[in-house]
């Protein structure tokens, strides 16, 4: 097994942990359903995470050439890992068995948070790329594609209009079609 493997092996149980939390709750919201008050914004955001553990989880792709994994290197892909895990648990919302379930107001309570850790992942992107884009063929060019998300993720985090929420993610998601169409080419074992 290669150093890579050995890595991405761990990593992987975490972003699956980050999906499966997503699927859970899109399952529990469909459950709910004439009961569910729907939230598009709220949608988007988890939708946006769902995406960015995706994109995170192919972009590793990249580093697979890496010989020496440093232990510096191993603790700074698992922290991010980690905080991934963290926006998808922050995203989904808890589904009642009984009761009303207003996806408006956990957004409008909790939206903040995770809109905050998500503008936290995009820098913590661009720091990445800086620090490991020289490995990898493609980081570089994909990088530009986070700093409007990035200017995008901290007005919504940071103002409470919602004016602005909704355009950030319309933003976020412009972006994701736009990587996913144009960047996120096939995977390939050749260099």
């Amino acid at each position: 097994m290669r150093a890579f493997d050995y890595v991405m092996t761990l990593n992987s149980f975490v972003y699956a942990l980050g999906i499966a939390h997503i699927l859970a709750a899109v399952g529990e919201i469909i459950r709910a359903g004439k009961r569910v008050r729907w939230s598009w914004l709220h949608a988007a955001w988890l939708l946006n995470a769902l995406l960015l553990i995706v994109s995170w989880w192919l972009a590793l792709w990249d580093l697979r050439d890496l010989k020496t994994w440093t232990m510096p290197t191993v603790l700074f892909f698992f922290l991010m890992a980690c905080i991934l895990y963290l926006e998808a648990r922050l995203v989904s919302p808890p589904i009642a068995a009984e009761g009303p379930v207003d996806l408006e107001a956990f957004h409008r309570d909790e939206g903040r948070k995770y809109m905050g850790v998500y503008t936290a992942i995009v820098a913590q992107i661009i720091l990445t790329v800086y620090l490991y884009g020289s490995a990898t063929k493609y980081w570089v060019a994909e990088n530009a594609s986070n700093w409007p998300v990035l200017a995008a993720g901290l007005a919504a985090t940071l103002s409470g209009r919602r004016w602005v929420q909704i355009a950030a993610v319309m933003v976020v998601m412009a972006v994701w079609i736009w990587y996913f169409a144009t960047l996120q080419g096939a995977l390939s074992d050749s260099p």
